[in-house]
């Protein structure tokens, strides 16, 4: 029997926090989803919205009214939005979930019963497929000097970690994404809430290394599915995401593995973008062919100066 308690004082099984920006319509679907397919636990449901201008508000209000609404008057970004969630939840788990995803099974009774059985479990990714139903990356290692030069050198089709990962076995693995991320609110309260000085991006590899740096564990389960439709937040201004991803890189790098390393890293991405800009005209028209996305001239230029520290 699905149950969403409101009473305020209660403890529930699992909080879920949606941060939404302008995906109105995968809102929709999402929470249709969830409310559909989850039974057996008590659970409440937040969205933060971080200023949407596509009527995502109004739809909350007239089709969810049950919803823990909470509306920003700027963009805050993911991990700020995410933490105002936090701090209000009342589960003994906290579920991170994209609007852009669809629930296709009981997901989170499986996931709490887990937690249940593991009590040193900080954190459980599921299996995500795509929207024709294929899979999807949704663990990984932690970031890596040797990685991230094989992707800006090499195609990453040496020192690409995600091709080691057995997606049907459950295993312990560094770290899951955060578009479907249990989280066990005691690690919480130890380690601490989303490191609020990333805007988005890297802050689930940065909760899931202070999680093992404290003893807990990072689990993915394969029998807990889900679909992920994947970035239509962040494609709608896909160069600032770009940049973003190098300034959450760069922040990691400095914060967990010290100085050297985040200067060897700034040194890689110069001069991995400075080659990609000097082949430029080769790249655009290798991309027309793959049908993929170009970055444009002036964001490459912004991420060499982001590597030497000209901006921030």
């Amino acid at each position: 029997m699905q149950s969403e308690v409101s009473l305020k004082d209660a403890i529930l099984d699992l909080s879920i926090v949606i941060v939404s920006f302008n995906v109105r319509k995968f809102l929709e679907e999402c929470l249709h989803s969830l409310y559909k397919t989850t039974k057996d636990i008590q659970f409440e449901v937040f969205v933060v919205d971080n200023q949407s201008a596509d009527g995502t508000v109004q739809m909350l209000k007239t089709e969810f009214p049950n919803v823990n609404l909470i509306v920003n008057q700027e963009n805050i970004g993911f991990v700020k939005a995410n933490n105002i969630a936090f701090k209000k939840s009342r589960g003994k788990y906290i579920l991170m979930l994209n609007p852009d995803t669809v629930i296709v099974q009981n997901s989170f009774r499986k996931t709490i019963d887990y937690f249940e059985q593991h009590p040193k479990i900080g954190a459980i990714g599921c299996k995500m497929l795509n929207s024709d139903r294929t899979l999807q990356p949704s663990c990984y290692n932690f970031p890596s000097l040797r990685e991230i030069f094989g992707l800006y050198f090499l195609g990453n089709r040496i020192f690409n970690s995600l091709k080691k990962i057995n997606y049907d076995k459950t295993q312990v693995v560094d770290f899951v994404r955060g578009a479907f991320m249990a989280i066990n609110k005691k690690c919480l309260d130890e380690i601490g809430l989303l490191d609020e000085n990333f805007f988005m991006f890297a802050e689930e590899s940065d909760l899931c290394y202070r999680m093992k740096k404290n003893g807990w564990k990072v689990m993915y389960m394969p029998d807990v599915e889900i679909i992920h439709h994947r970035g239509k937040s962040t494609e709608q201004v896909s160069d600032k995401m770009y940049l973003q991803r190098i300034r959450s890189l760069i922040y990691f790098f400095q914060k967990n593995y010290g100085k050297s390393n985040m200067l060897l890293l700034r040194i890689i991405i110069f001069f991995g973008v400075g080659l990609r800009l000097t082949l430029r005209k080769l790249i655009e028209m290798r991309n027309k062919m793959l049908h993929k996305e170009t970055v444009s001239k002036e964001t490459q230029i912004e991420v060499l100066k982001l590597t030497l520290g000209l901006t921030k």
